[in-house]
């Protein structure tokens, strides 16, 4: 086995194939991240009001769905990898749901959904980072999965864009953002060991009443900092929502008077991310 360089990340193989269960999935999320707005507006025919109102009902039942995600994370029955798995599902199902949906009440109802699954996904996977990795590694194995994360939104967005360029056809996209899903769910079943292990100490069971809930809404820096994060949060959304379909609908290019091509706007977004 060849050596590896020095800088390289000595981090278990559990990080790696989390790593890699990660880039699957955003991969899939790329596909229809960016081009869920185009193709409610455009090929379903709602109104982009409609279709803001539809993709933003993803985001509430989010909040739920990381409250959830939290409390099942720290479970002794569900755990990290359970949360994971059920994720994975969920957010399977919302996918071929979203690929189905031709009207704005089955939009929400797919988003709504989507947006809990997705909540779910990250208490749980962030937990399971922490716990397989200590002190220095455990920045490296958060750099990895989070380097992971990008590298796949944007292959999705890169191959998602050439897809439709190429056929047109919107709802493969969902397809095969839910074939992603099913994947990942693959991917953590068979490789991913549970990595929560609760104590069962007295001590740490007095400390546990302390923690929770209560102590995060009463820590100041904390919600210093969850405030910020709601701002550039807002400028993300802008770019998943607005942009693509504003630079498809309400653009007007050359002597034709159409909007941006399916292209040209995969290389804006891709800019944006960078």
């Amino acid at each position: 086995m060849p050596k590896l360089p020095s800088w390289f990340p000595r981090l278990s193989p559990q990080v790696w194939i989390l790593a890699i269960g990660r880039f699957l999935s955003q991969s899939g999320t790329g596909f229809t991240l960016f081009y869920a707005p185009i193709y409610f507006a455009s090929q379903v025919g709602l109104s982009a009001t409609a279709v803001g109102i539809g993709l933003g009902s993803g985001s509430i039942s989010g909040i739920f769905g990381r409250i959830v995600g939290g409390s099942f994370s720290d479970s002794k029955f569900w755990g990290r990898r359970r949360t994971l798995l059920l994720s994975a599902i969920i957010s399977a199902i919302a996918s071929f749901m979203l690929a189905a949906a031709n009207d704005f009440p089955s939009l929400v109802v797919a988003n709504l959904m989507m947006g809990f699954g997705v909540g779910l996904y990250w208490p749980a996977t962030e937990s399971m980072v922490a716990d397989l990795a200590d002190g220095e590694q455990r920045q490296e194995a958060f750099a990895l999965t989070r380097l992971a994360d990008n590298l796949g939104l944007q292959v999705g967005i890169v191959l998602g864009g050439f897809l439709i360029a190429l056929t047109g056809n919107y709802r493969s996209l969902f397809i095969i953002d839910g074939i992603s899903f099913l994947i990942f769910f693959a991917v953590v079943w068979g490789a991913v060991s549970e990595t929560y292990k609760p104590s069962t100490s007295l001590e740490t069971g007095k400390m546990a009443k302390k923690n929770g809930w209560m102590v995060a809404l009463s820590d100041r820096t904390l919600l210093i900092y969850a405030v910020v994060n709601t701002m550039f949060t807002l400028y993300i959304a802008q770019i998943q929502t607005t942009m693509p379909l504003y630079f498809t609908n309400f653009v007007s290019v050359g002597a034709s008077g159409k909007g941006f091509s399916t292209a040209i706007i995969t290389i804006c977004l891709l800019l944006a991310l960078f």
